[in-house]
């Protein structure tokens, strides 16, 4: 059963791949397979994969989010919303879950921010101006899939409320009970009298609501390699169950109902009504799902008094997630769960004959070796002192926290006066957050090897092999696979070339320039008052996704948030050994004033800054400092948001290092730059854009891109391709050429995004 579950997540995966298969062409092949199977046994896995590409087909027709009308997308709509999930308040902008009702009875999810927005509760309705798009993803290795995970929730669309005037408040609708009990308990959890974080923690255990832990306790959890104690999935939930199922067992035997019903089996039905009830209360998300359909599974299998083998019931309920929610097959979550399950199941046999004390160490060391090439296929953090930090963290939170904070929030619901026990769990877990923080401080614990297909086999085929039945030959092949996985690898940059990479950071602007030994960055993309940034976002991830842990050099053009907001944030977690700007008084971090006509060399790769000397009277985009990077394999320009002034100034050094392979266009495609005497001159064969999805400024506008097509230039957007690389290596093979990230697949049925190359000569006005 575990083959034919693993062979069906097979179909669903290359349906993702490979969506223009003829589906009779699969239909054929799974009746074939299906025939052979009933002849030979043996081979009955097989027909998974066929059956779980015509289940894909099938739900994804079925279950096709409904666009919204076309109008709706390209101006200001008046409508009526309900709130209906637990809003975010924060300081100066709201975030919550709308259903937005149209004029022919239509409704959508969608999710919206709201700045200055009043007291919002679940259902509430109102009538208010909205301004949608689809939702859009940073395309990085490493960053989040933000329109995914929205998708998996029926949201398919994101937007704001256009400012409070205008905004009527209508009836409120009846729909969203269990939201508003869950606000009401939150309020009640949120109003206890306690110092520190605790009171955000608990909310955290008791109804997965994450939203009062900052960027700063995120980062804490990750990197002690404690966050899955914090999202309510499989443990919490039948840790509820199990309590409950053993309270129940231990007073159903001494009723008499223990004669016709065994009390194992009346606790355990107990225990699911109990785990359903927490899973109710963490708003029944997608982990919670599966942790109900894991214990039912168990629950039904014990009633019907039938035994199965280990492998065949997890191989079952893997099978039956995956059949109810083929979506889900792109979550961390359910490999995560599944994966520590696995290496659970794993250590059984390593158990037999060894003392009690030895069984949670084994068992935790055989869930994080399980979970290693997880969290590395993932882009996830990974933490090798998390194994040490969980044998302690574990049971504190199993057997004491969140049974703690689950007997305080029924007593919270009592009248005034029994907020008390309340106060003491938000004690107990300020003290928990000060001892993470305090190892978080220590020397970096978590480890961020450069990512690649092979290492994630290797990593697999070991833990599989380490993982086996006891066997010296079997560990013995799995340890020198990981030792040959853990190896570093030589660099893949050779003498005399570089690499650019321009990153997909929204509207904003951050590039990386790696020679064989030197990495150097320009610029960081944006932050933003309700404390998201992209270093945290977009920077950070896909540098340690590469395997950079420290920069040579950062440039920070100038000042301007979209080029400099998140170098804070940045430093803090990837130090730098130099930091030069345009503008440093602008600067929230210390560094120096980009020279002018000054120049190096790194690895036989030639850097320069090139702005005239007059770049430092200047404020603002004038003051940019402008990068050129010269080799064997080829030139680039980088000039930040430089306008015409300084490009005129630029023009002897592009007539000098005639003509350029690349050019970063400037000021992300405005007018303001990329004058016509500039681009001429320059003579490159590529121009990137970097510019936000769906920008309110229109960039590239449709005159500049024009300006580039008649020079012969290929056009390029981060907004269409995600992250696009370049290599500039020396050597008689092919020309340099752009290559957009194609690791990441959108979605069947996912709103595209602009194109990645724009051919042809452009339109009079971008379609938007």
């Amino acid at each position: 059963m575990p083959g034919m579950a693993f062979a069906f997540a097979a179909g669903l995966g290359l349906f993702r791949l490979l969506p223009g298969l003829s589906p009779w062409a699969v239909a054929a092949l799974a009746l074939l397979l299906l025939w052979l199977a009933a002849h030979r046994r043996p081979a009955a896995w097989l027909a998974g994969v066929p059956l779980g590409w015509l289940w894909a087909l099938g739900w994804g027709a079925w279950h096709e989010l409904p666009p919204v009308p076309d109008a709706w997308l390209r101006q200001p709509v008046r409508v009526p919303l309900v709130v209906a999930d637990l809003p975010r308040q924060g300081r100066e902008v709201s975030r919550f879950v709308a259903l937005v009702e149209g004029p022919d009875g239509g409704r959508w999810r969608v999710r919206l921010s709201w700045r200055h927005a009043p007291r919002l509760r679940p259902g509430q309705r109102w009538r208010a101006s909205l301004r949608l798009k689809p939702a859009h993803s940073f395309r990085n290795e490493g960053s989040w899939d933000y329109a995914a995970w929205l998708r998996r929730q029926g949201i398919r669309y994101i937007g704001y409320v256009r400012g409070r005037d205008g905004v009527q408040a209508l009836p409120p609708s009846r729909c969203c009970r269990l939201a508003r009990w869950r606000q009401g308990l939150r309020e009640r959890l949120l109003s206890v009298q306690a110092p520190g974080p605790g009171r955000a923690l608990l909310v955290a255990l008791v109804l997965g609501d994450r939203s009062g832990l900052n960027t700063a306790m995120r980062q804490t959890f990750a990197h002690t390699g404690v966050s899955h104690l914090l999202a309510i999935s499989g443990l919490h939930i039948s840790l509820a169950g199990g309590l409950v199922t053993l309270l129940v067992s231990l007073l159903w035997r001494r009723t008499r109902l223990c004669r016709r019903v065994p009390a194992l089996v009346a606790g355990s039905l107990a225990g699911l009504l109990a785990a359903t009830a927490y899973a109710l209360l963490s708003g029944m998300g997608l982990p919670a799902q599966r942790a109900l359909l894991m214990l039912g599974a168990g629950v039904w299998l014990l009633w019907r008094r039938r035994w199965r083998a280990p492998w065949v019931v997890f191989g079952q309920v893997l099978f039956v997630v995956l059949l109810l929610q083929p979506q889900a097959l792109d979550d961390a979550g359910l490999w995560l769960s599944f994966g520590a399950v696995a290496g659970m199941l794993a250590m059984l046999p390593h158990l037999r004959g060894r003392p009690r004390w030895q069984t949670w160490p084994l068992v935790q060391g055989a869930v994080s070796l399980a979970l290693f090439p997880l969290l590395l296929a993932f882009d996830m953090p990974l933490a090798p002192v998390g194994l040490l930090v969980n044998l302690v963290a574990v049971p504190l939170f199993s057997l004491v926290l969140i049974p703690a904070a689950l007997l305080a929030s029924l007593l919270a619901w009592l009248p005034p006066g029994w907020e008390a026990p309340a106060a003491w769990v938000s004690l107990g877990l300020d003290h928990v957050w000060l001892a993470l923080h305090w190892l978080a401080g220590l020397p970096p614990l978590a480890w961020h090897p450069a990512w690649s297909p092979t290492l994630l086999c290797l990593l697999a085929l070991g833990t599989l092999l380490w993982l086996a039945p006891p066997g010296l030959p079997g560990r013995g092949a799995g340890l020198a696979l990981w030792l040959a996985a853990l190896l570093p690898l030589p660099p893949a940059i050779p003498e005399g070339g570089f690499r650019l990479d321009v990153l997909d950071v929204g509207q904003g602007l951050g590039c990386v320039v790696r020679t064989r030994h030197h990495v150097l960055m320009f610029d960081t993309g944006a932050r933003y008052p309700s404390g998201f940034n992209l270093a945290d976002a977009v920077d950070v991830p896909w540098l340690h996704h590469q395997g950079i842990g420290r920069l040579d050099l950062l440039i920070l053009s100038h000042g301007d948030n979209d080029h400099a907001g998140a170098a804070g944030r940045l430093l803090a977690q990837v130090p730098a050994a130099r930091v030069f700007s345009g503008e440093p008084p602008r600067l929230a971090v210390p560094s120096e004033t980009c020279p002018s006509r000054y120049f190096w060399r790194w690895d036989g790769v030639l850097f320069g800054f090139i702005q005239p000397p007059e770049a430092r009277r200047y404020r603002g985009n004038n003051s940019s400092c402008v990068l050129l990077v010269s080799g064997p394999g080829g030139r680039i320009l980088i000039t930040g948001d430089a306008q015409r002034r300084i490009e005129s100034r630029l023009l002897p050094w592009l007539r000098a290092f005639h003509p350029l392979d690349l050019v970063v266009a400037g000021h992300h495609g405005s007018t303001t730059s990329s004058a016509p005497a500039f681009v001429r001159a320059s003579g490159a064969r590529d121009v990137v854009y970097s510019a936000g999805f769906l920008n309110r400024y229109h960039f590239p506008r449709p005159q500049v891109d024009r300006r580039w097509w008649r020079a012969g230039a290929r056009r390029w957007r981060t907004d269409g391709c995600g992250r696009i690389e370049v290599d500039f290596f020396a050597g008689d093979g092919p020309p340099p050429r752009p290559r957009g990230l194609a690791g990441r697949k959108r979605e069947p049925g996912a709103d595209p995004a602009a194109p990645c190359r724009m051919t042809g000569p452009p339109a009079s006005s971008m379609i938007r």
